[in-house]
């Protein structure tokens, strides 16, 4: 296998282009691609907001590559898989880590080090890494039990790790990270807006880290691979006709924790997760042309289309009818 160190990407790429897409005293962007015949394509993105960076990677590679992190760097950071599998070796565990699609992590290390392998020959992942002063600045006026013991932690040097895998994204967590890649806004707006994103996606992970912390004792990981299972059942088949009674059957969960175990893992409803991959569905498709209003409405369920306008308004905030003209005005 193929290792780059972080910090030398030139020794195993010969084709390297870098580029400065936005920057001003708060904000950059800059976007490197990289290109190797008979081993990887990547293209490395990094959006520098006040105390937070963001990077997005995007990797296909030909044969497995190790990724290694650069030793004695302190860290604090959210990671965030949408495609590929990575195994990670850190300095700090005997047994590797396997992160998983659509999961996400948090850490804090004073001597961050590990190495990373691309399984599957592509991986799709967004980090962010705080600045310390500015996280600090945050974890303590937050009254949070959680921020607190990564405070304590920072305080006595000791390692804190949740690794990508044991964390499933919510579905307000996708719909972030899914603005974020796409964002069509220019210049200054941009970066407000993505900035704003990023704010809530911690938001969101430090209190899905809360409430496992104050709950872990109630679920065990019998239902806990149930419910993931579900999940993952539901994003293969939401256009299917699904009942809470047929999924509780299939996978052996009664009612009441089927519902309470979907609230408290993913952060949404059973059928509230299904119609927010309908209404992603539908707006896809109009968005590339492959279908009309009415072939959509039908597609992902609807009997009548002003049914499916009405509820395609009130998730999106305008009609589909008008989805190119709201696309090409923002």
């Amino acid at each position: 296998m193929d290792k780059i160190e972080n910090h030398d990407w030139g020794h195993i790429f010969r084709d390297i282009s870098q580029r400065d897409v936005f920057r001003n005293n708060h904000y950059a962007e800059i976007v490197a691609n990289f290109h190797e015949p008979g081993l990887a394509n990547a293209q490395i993105t990094t959006i520098r907001t006040p105390g937070i960076e963001l990077i997005q990677a995007n990797f296909t590679t030909e044969r497995k590559l190790v990724l290694v992190d650069p030793e004695n760097s302190e860290i604090i950071s959210s990671s965030f898989i949408l495609d590929g599998d990575i195994e990670s070796q850190f300095s700090i565990n005997k047994q590797p880590v396997r992160h998983w699609i659509n999961t996400h992590g948090f850490q804090y290390t004073p001597d961050f080090q590990g190495e990373h392998i691309i399984l599957n020959r592509k991986v799709k992942a967004i980090s962010l890494v705080y600045d310390k002063p500015y996280f600090k600045s945050i974890a303590q006026s937050a009254g949070s039990a959680y921020l607190d013991n990564v405070l304590d932690c920072m305080e006595r040097g000791e390692t804190l790790l949740v690794a990508p895998g044991k964390l499933l994204l919510q579905p307000r967590m996708a719909e972030l990270l899914q603005a974020i890649s796409q964002c069509s806004f220019q210049g200054l707006t941009k970066y407000l807006f993505i900035e704003a994103k990023i704010l809530e996606l911690f938001a969101l992970q430090m209190d899905q880290l809360t409430t496992n912390r104050q709950e872990k004792q109630e679920w065990s990981q019998a239902d806990r691979e149930r419910l993931k299972a579900v999940h993952d059942f539901i994003t293969q088949t939401y256009l299917e006709p699904l009942t809470l009674t047929g999924i509780c059957q299939h996978f052996g969960l009664n009612e009441f924790k089927l519902k309470k175990g979907y609230k408290h893992f993913f952060g949404s409803t059973v059928f509230g997760h299904i119609h927010q991959l309908r209404m992603q569905a539908a707006q896809q498709l109009l968005a590339s042309g492959q279908m009309n209003v009415s072939e959509v409405s039908y597609h992902i369920g609807y009997n009548n289309i002003s049914s499916f306008s009405a509820a395609f308004k009130q998730y999106f905030g305008h009609l589909p009818s008008s989805l190119k003209t709201y696309l090409h005005t923002t």
